[in-house]
C-alpha cells in the first residue's frame, strides 16, 4: 500500500506526465514542420545533391561543401531546430524514466495490495470453509439430538413397562413372602401344639401308671380301715356312759345358776332401761345439736352460696363482656383480613398477568427470531448472489481492459506506421492506416464506455453488497439482542411463575384464614347469648337464694333452744345410773359364784363328751374313711380307663397334627419354590431395567452435552459471520483500491506510450534533419 508522502509524489509525477506530453503534442502539432529555404540558387545544387544521391547513393565532398556554403542559414536554422528537438526529447525521456518509475511504484503497490487481497481472500475461504463446517457441525448436532431424543423416547418406552413388570413382580414376591411367613407360623404352632401333645402324651401315660399304683395302694387302705373301726366302735359305748352321769350334775348345777341369773337380769334389765333412756336422749340430744348445727350450716352455707353466686355474677359478667369484645374483634379481624384478600388478589392477577406477558414476549420474541434467522438467510443468499455478480462483472471488466489495452497499442503502432508518412501524404497504405486507426479508435471509446460503465456497475455492486452486508451486521445485532431478550425473558419466566404461585397461595391462604375466623363467628355469637343467658339466671339464684336466707336464720334459732332443753334432760336420767349400777354388780357376783361351779361340772362334762366325740368321732372317720377309699375305687378305676384313653387320644392328636405339619411343610416348599421363581423374574427385569436406566442417564448427559455445544456452536457460527462480514468489507476495500491502481497504471503506461511515440517522431525529426545537414541543407 502507498504511503501518503508516496502518494503525494505520484499524484504531482502523474499530473506532471498528463499535462507537459499534452503542451509538447500541441506544440508538435501546431508548429510549422522545419524545411529548407526556396532560395533558387541553392535549389540547383540541392537538385545536383539529391540527384547524386540518388543515382549514385553518394555525393561527391566539394558539392557537399559548395551545398553547405549555399545552405548555411538553412543549416543553422536546421541546427538549431535540431538542439530543440533533442532538448526535447531528452525532456521526454525524464518524463518516461518519470512515469515508468511511478508504475514501478504502483506495481509495487499493486503487488502489496494483490498479496493483502490473497490473504484477505484466503482468510475469507478459511472463514467459509469454517462457516460451512461450522453450519454442517450444527446441523450435524441437531440431527444427532433429534436422534438423541427420539432414543431417549425408545429407552423411557421400553423402560416403562419394565418398571411396571417388575413392580408387579416385587408386589408378587411380597405377597408370597407374606403367605410363606404366615406358614411358617402356622407351622410353628403346629409344632408347639406337637411338643405340647408329646408332653401331654408322656404325662398322661405318667399318670396312667400312678393311676394303677394308686388302685393297688387304696385296696391295701381299705382293709386295714376295716380292721381300726372295730376298736374304736367299743371304746365309744364306754364314752357314751361317762357322758350320762356328767350330765346328771350339770343339769343341777344350771337349775341354780338359771335363778341367779334371772335375778341378775331384772337389775340389769332396769339399768340397761335408764341407760337406754340415757342412749335415747343423748341420741336425742344429738340430732338435736347436728339440727342446730345444720341449721347453722345451712345459713353459713346459704351465705356461702349467696358470695359464690355473686362471684359467679361477676364472672359471667366478665365472660359476657369478654365474648362481646371477642366478637367485635373477630369482626374487626375478617374486614381486616378481607381488605388483605382483596390486596392479595390483585397482587396474584398482577402475577398472572406478568406471568402472561412473560410467556407471549418470549412466544413473539421466538417468532421475530425465527424471522430475524429467515431474513439473514435470506440476505446471505442476496449477498452470495451478488458477490457472483461483482465477479462475473470485474471477470467480464479485464476481458474489456485487454481489448483496451490491445486496442490503444494497435492505435499506437497505427500512429507510428502513419507519422511514417509525410504530412502531406495522401497515399492508399496511409488512408488505409488512418481509416483502421479511427475503427480502432471508434472500438476503444466504446471499450472504453463499456469499462466505465461496467466499473459502474462494479461500484454499485459493491455498493448493494455493503450495503447487504450492513443489513446482514444489523440482521445480526437485532438477531443477537432479542436473543439476548428471550434468554432474560426466560430467566424471568421461573422467578415471575414463583411469585403467581405465592401469591395464589397467599390468596388461598388468607381465604382459609377468613372462612375460619367466619365459621368461629357463629360459636362467639352463641357465647355471647349463652354468658347472657348465664347472668341471667346467676342473677336469678343470686335472688332466690337471698330470700331463702331469713327462714334458715329462725330454723338455726329454734334448734339451738331444742339442743339446750334436751342436754337438760340427759343430765337428770345421768344421775339415777350410780344406784341401778350397785344392784346390778351384786347379781353379777352371785351369778358369777354359780358359774364357777357350773364351770367345774361342765368341764367334767365336758371331758366325757369330748372323749365320747372323740371315740365316736374317731369310728366314725374312719367309717367315713372306709367309705371314702371304697368310694374312690371307681373313681381310681376310671381315672386309670380315662388316662389309657387320654394317651389314645393323645397319639391320635400327634399323628394328625404330624400330617397337618407335612401338608403345611409342602405348601410352604411350593410357596418357596414360586418366592425363588418371583425372585429369578425380579431379577431378570433387574437385569434389563439397569441398562436402560444407565442408558437413559447416558442419553440424558449426551443431549445436555449436546445441547451445550450447539449452543457453542452457534455462537461461534454467529461470531464466523461477523468475521466474514468484517473480511468481505476489507476485500472490498482492498479491491477497489487495486482497480484503482490498474487505472493509475493503464493511465500510467498510455502515456508512456503517448511519450514513446512523440519521442520517436522528434528522433526521426532529428534524423530526417541529421540527414539534410549532412546534405548540406538539401532535403533528402
Amino acid at each position: 500500500m502507498l504511503s501518503p508522502s508516496h502518494h503525494s509524489v505520484f499524484t504531482r509525477r502523474l499530473a506532471a506526465a498528463v499535462i507537459v506530453p499534452g503542451v509538447l503534442t500541441s506544440m508538435l502539432l501546431f508548429a510549422r514542420q522545419a524545411t529548407a529555404g526556396t532560395d533558387p540558387a541553392a535549389t540547383g545544387i540541392c537538385n545536383g545533391v539529391v540527384n547524386q544521391l540518388a543515382h549514385r547513393g553518394a555525393v561527391q565532398e566539394n558539392l557537399l561543401k559548395a551545398s553547405a556554403k549555399k545552405n548555411a542559414d538553412i543549416i543553422a536554422r536546421l541546427e538549431a531546430q535540431r538542439s530543440g528537438l533533442q532538448a526535447t526529447a531528452a525532456a521526454l525521456s525524464v518524463q518516461i524514466g518519470e512515469a515508468k518509475d511511478a508504475i514501478a511504484a504502483i506495481e509495487e503497490a499493486e503487488l502489496t495490495l494483490h498479496a493483502e487481497i490473497k490473504a484477505v481472500q484466503d482468510d475469507l475461504a478459511a472463514l467459509d470453509l469454517e462457516k460451512s463446517s461450522t453450519a454442517a457441525a450444527v446441523l450435524e448436532l441437531q440431527g444427532t439430538l433429534a436422534d438423541l431424543e427420539a432414543e431417549k423416547i425408545t429407552t423411557e418406552n421400553q423402560l416403562a413397562p419394565l418398571q411396571d413388570e417388575e413392580a408387579l413382580a416385587l408386589a408378587a414376591k411380597e405377597q408370597l413372602q407374606s403367605r410363606a411367613a404366615d406358614l411358617d407360623a402356622r407351622i410353628a404352632a403346629k409344632t408347639s401344639q406337637l411338643s405340647v401333645a408329646m408332653d401331654e402324651k408322656e404325662v398322661l401315660a405318667a399318670a396312667a401308671g400312678a393311676a394303677a399304683e394308686a388302685l393297688d395302694a387304696k385296696t391295701a387302705e381299705i382293709a386295714a380301715a376295716e380292721d381300726d373301726l372295730v376298736t374304736l366302735t367299743g371304746a365309744a359305748a364306754a364314752a357314751a356312759a361317762a357322758v350320762i352321769t356328767a350330765g346328771t350334775a350339770v343339769s343341777e348345777a344350771a337349775s341354780e345358776l338359771q335363778k341367779l341369773e334371772a335375778t341378775g337380769a331384772a337389775a340389769q334389765a332396769e339399768l340397761d332401761a335408764q341407760l337406754a333412756r340415757i342412749g335415747d336422749a343423748k341420741t336425742t340430744l344429738v340430732e338435736l345439736q347436728g339440727a342446730a348445727t345444720a341449721a347453722a350450716g345451712a345459713v353459713t352455707a346459704k351465705n356461702t352460696a349467696i358470695s359464690a353466686a355473686q362471684a359467679e355474677l361477676t364472672s359471667l359478667q366478665a365472660e359476657a363482656e369478654a365474648a362481646a369484645d371477642a366478637l367485635a374483634a373477630m369482626t374487626t379481624t375478617i374486614t381486616a383480613a378481607e381488605a388483605e384478600l382483596t390486596t392479595l388478589q390483585a397482587a396474584a392477577r398482577s402475577a398472572a398477568a406478568a406471568v402472561t406477558a412473560n410467556t407471549n414476549s418470549i412466544a413473539a420474541l421466538g417468532a421475530e427470531i425465527t424471522a430475524l434467522e429467515q431474513q439473514i438467510a435470506a440476505k446471505n443468499a442476496e449477498i452470495t448472489a451478488k458477490e457472483g455478480q461483482i465477479t462475473a462483472a470485474q471477470t467480464e471488466l479485464a476481458a474489456r481492459q485487454t481489448t483496451k489495452a490491445t486496442l490503444e497499442a494497435e492505435i499506437a503502432r497505427l500512429t507510428v506506421e502513419i507519422a511514417e508518412f509525410e504530412e502531406n501524404s495522401n497515399s492508399k497504405k496511409k488512408r488505409e492506416l488512418i481509416a483502421l486507426q479511427v475503427v480502432k479508435q471508434g472500438e476503444l471509446d466504446t471499450v472504453n464506455g463499456q469499462i466505465t460503465a461496467t466499473n459502474g456497475l462494479i461500484a454499485g455492486y459493491q455498493g448493494d453488497l455493503a450495503a447487504l452486508q450492513t443489513e446482514v451486521n444489523s440482521l445480526n445485532s437485532k438477531l443477537l439482542a432479542k436473543q439476548l431478550e428471550s434468554s432474560n425473558l426466560q430467566q424471568q419466566a421461573a422467578p415471575l411463575q414463583s411469585s403467581l404461585t405465592a401469591a395464589n397461595d397467599a390468596v388461598a391462604l388468607k381465604e382459609s384464614e377468613i372462612a375460619a375466623l367466619k365459621a368461629q363467628v357463629p360459636t362467639l355469637q352463641t357465647a355471647v347469648s349463652d354468658t347472657n343467658a348465664a347472668v341471667a339466671g346467676k342473677q336469678t339464684e343470686l335472688t332466690a337464694l337471698q330470700a331463702q336466707l331469713p327462714a334458715l336464720e329462725a330454723a338455726a334459732a329454734t334448734a339451738a333452744s331444742a339442743a339446750a332443753a334436751q342436754e337438760q334432760l340427759v343430765a337428770d336420767l345421768e344421775a339415777a345410773v350410780p344406784a341401778l349400777t350397785d344392784n346390778v354388780t351384786e347379781s353379777q357376783n352371785a351369778i358369777a359364784a354359780q358359774k364357777l361351779v357350773l364351770g367345774q361340772l361342765e368341764g367334767e362334762l365336758a371331758d366325757a363328751n369330748t372323749a365320747l366325740s372323740a371315740t365316736q368321732a374317731a369310728a366314725a372317720a374312719k367309717a367315713a374313711e372306709l367309705a371314702g377309699l371304697q368310694s374312690q375305687l371307681p373313681g381310681l378305676a376310671q381315672t386309670l380307663e380315662d388316662a389309657a384313653a387320654a394317651v389314645s387320644a393323645k397319639q391320635a392328636e400327634i399323628t394328625a397334627l404330624n400330617a397337618r405339619m407335612d401338608i403345611l411343610v409342602a405348601e410352604l416348599t411350593g410357596l418357596n419354590a414360586q418366592i425363588a421363581a418371583k425372585e429369578r423374574e425380579i431379577t431378570d427385569l433387574q437385569a434389563q431395567v439397569a441398562p436402560l436406566l444407565a442408558q437413559l442417564d447416558r442419553l440424558n448427559g449426551e443431549i445436555s452435552a449436546t445441547e451445550a455445544q450447539l449452543k457453542e456452536l452457534q455462537a461461534q457460527l454467529t461470531a464466523l459471520d461477523l468475521k466474514l462480514t468484517d473480511a468481505n468489507t476489507t476485500l472490498a476495500a482492498l479491491q477497489a483500491k487495486k482497480n484503482a491502481n490498474k487505472d493509475a497504471i493503464a493511465a500510467q503506461r498510455t502515456i508512456v506510450s503517448g511519450l514513446q511515440d512523440q519521442l520517436g517522431t522528434l528522433q526521426n525529426q532529428i534524423k530526417s534533419i541529421d540527414g539534410q545537414i549532412a546534405l548540406g541543407g538539401c532535403a533528402a
